[in-house]
């Protein structure tokens, strides 16, 4: 191959339809009915909204192919350098299963948030990257001043993940549209990112209504129980330096 046909690998190429270069969306497991958010924890039985059909993905009409020097340059400076993530996921077989995907390159992240309508954050995309998704041990985070009590914090279970290929991930079979809908959070905050102890009932969003779509939003705790909104972080990388084990003092 001569350097002239070397580069041309690299040039834009005509659009081409979604579905030739996308891996087709269908969860292969079969979740059976009773596998749904709440029972997955341990928590009590439900009043069987999760009997619905999941929400179907769609997907977009055409996706280019970008030369590389395009690619490159979209790709956020990295942010969460200096923090420590050992002891950080919780990797058990059923994680890897039901919320861990494969990191996500960019027609990926590109294609969720045209599903999804929304920019995900630098810090966010940098994090999955480097694990896309899962159970976590270190889900406590403060939600009042000099938290040093079990009712300071809240707990979440897991992150979503970028992608479609798990339940347990953005765009799956109990992403942010199935999460937000079927337990009648406002559909209007933005992206829903974590469960907490509370599945469903009480979730961590990333909150878009002051930013807009493109830009930079807030971390916001709802708990539809209680009617509580909450905004505990100015974004999702002070949200991620936030949380801790649960060890208080």
């Amino acid at each position: 191959m001569g350097i002239k046909d070397w580069f041309g690998r690299f040039r834009k190429r005509k659009a081409v339809p979604a579905e030739e270069i996308i891996e087709e969306t269908t969860v292969e497991e079969t979740v059976a009915g009773s596998e749904d958010p709440a029972t997955a924890f341990g928590a009590s039985e439900t009043d069987g909204s999760y009997g619905e059909e999941p929400f179907d993905a769609e997907p977009a009409e055409t996706a280019e192919v970008f030369e590389a020097d395009e690619i490159i340059a979209a790709e956020p400076l990295p942010r969460l350098t200096n923090v420590d993530f050992e002891g950080f996921w919780h990797d058990t077989r059923e994680s890897e299963r039901r919320h861990v995907s494969a990191a996500p390159d960019y027609r990926i992240i590109r294609d969720v948030e045209q599903e999804l309508g929304y920019k995900l954050p630098a810090s966010y995309i940098e994090l999955m990257k480097q694990h896309n998704g899962g159970l976590v041990n270190r889900g406590w985070f403060p939600i009042r001043p000099d938290a040093h009590e079990f009712g300071d914090f809240i707990q979440i279970t897991d992150i979503l993940g970028i992608g479609r290929e798990t339940p347990y991930s953005l765009c799956g079979r109990f992403g942010s549209r199935y999460l937000t809908e079927s337990w009648r959070h406002n559909d209007g905050i933005g992206v829903a990112i974590c469960n907490t102890i509370k599945p469903g009932r009480a979730l961590v969003f990333l909150d878009y209504r002051k930013c807009g779509v493109n830009g930079e939003p807030e971390v916001l705790y709802s708990d539809v129980d209680t009617g509580e909104e909450k905004t505990i972080a100015r974004d999702f990388e002070s949200f991620l330096r936030g949380l801790c084990d649960g060890h208080f003092e």
